[in-house]
């Protein structure tokens, strides 16, 4: 199946067109994709090639999101799309962020809201990859979702621009949001996404829902008391009861380095509670 009902993009001369949805804003020749590979410029208007392709389907507790501060102790039906906006190259769900081989699974947003309440779910999560990628998508399903009283929660990189950022998160009830470390330039270089964007994008998921972050204890990337202090003084400034998920890397895709110790890690989670009132430290 395949969308032209995109949003988030604009016309240029010669059938040009800029993507207006994350932070890398492609200019897309026609019959060419953005950095995403999901999001096409065919005869001058943006399609979507992989409109409702499911990758995965799981039933998860929800503090596996990780959630620990919205309704805890409930499962929730858990949904994957393919391909990401960034390029962490430990990603730990790497064979559907970036796949090398796709499997064509549709379910349209109506049969995947029926699915969710088949399950008793109390909720539905849009996870794995990067949902926000998909977002004409997930915004339809979370208002069908909605209108069946199934709460609506959003498991993202946050490196989407503000207009796209506000329209999907006025559909989401709660929010984990990665922040991956707190250096700029390891944000853009070795990440694929800008601090600033995914900073922003907190600021306004603590506006319209529930938030919670996830900070990945990674060697060279995020891997001292000072660098996550950097991130828990940011998330006190919007509020000091945002809850902060300090997770340990295993190697994955192209990274081999060995994990951080358990006891970094504990020490990151003891740094982190100097600012924030809720720190879960996992290793």
């Amino acid at each position: 199946m395949v969308s032209d009902t995109a949003r988030y993009w604009r016309r240029l001369d010669d059938q040009r067109i800029q993507c207006l949805l994350c932070s890398h804003a492609c200019i897309l020749v026609n019959g060419a994709r953005g950095h995403c590979n999901a999001r096409e410029n065919r005869a001058g208007s943006m399609i979507l090639p992989q409109y409702a392709w499911i990758s995965s389907i799981a039933i998860d507790p929800v503090e596996k999101k990780p959630l620990r501060r919205f309704m805890p102790n409930t499962w929730t039906y858990s949904v994957g799309f393919w391909h990401c906006t960034m390029d962490c190259p430990f990603c730990q769900n790497w064979e559907i962020a970036h796949p090398v081989r796709i499997e064509k699974d549709v379910i349209v947003p109506e049969r995947l809201i029926e699915l969710a309440l088949e399950s008793g779910c109390p909720s539905i999560s849009f996870t794995y990859s990067e949902p926000t990628l998909h977002i004409e998508y997930v915004i339809e399903a979370m208002q069908r979702a909605h209108s069946r009283g199934l709460k609506t929660i959003l498991v993202t990189n946050g490196n989407i621009l503000p207009d796209p950022a506000r329209d999907i998160l006025l559909h989401t009830d709660a929010t984990n949001v990665d922040l991956k470390t707190s250096d700029p330039a390891i944000y853009r270089d070795l990440l694929g996404g800008e601090i600033k964007v995914v900073q922003k994008f907190i600021q306004i998921a603590a506006e319209l829902c529930h938030v919670e972050v996830t900070s990945l204890a990674v060697p060279g990337v995020l891997d001292s008391s000072d660098h996550i202090e950097e991130i828990a003084k940011f998330l006190a400034s919007i509020s000091p009861d945002i809850p902060l998920h300090i997770t340990r890397y295993h190697p994955a895709w192209k990274f081999s380095r060995p994990p951080l110790s358990p006891e970094t890690v504990h020490g990151m989670g003891v740094a982190a509670k100097r600012h924030l009132k809720y720190v879960y430290a996992y290793s």
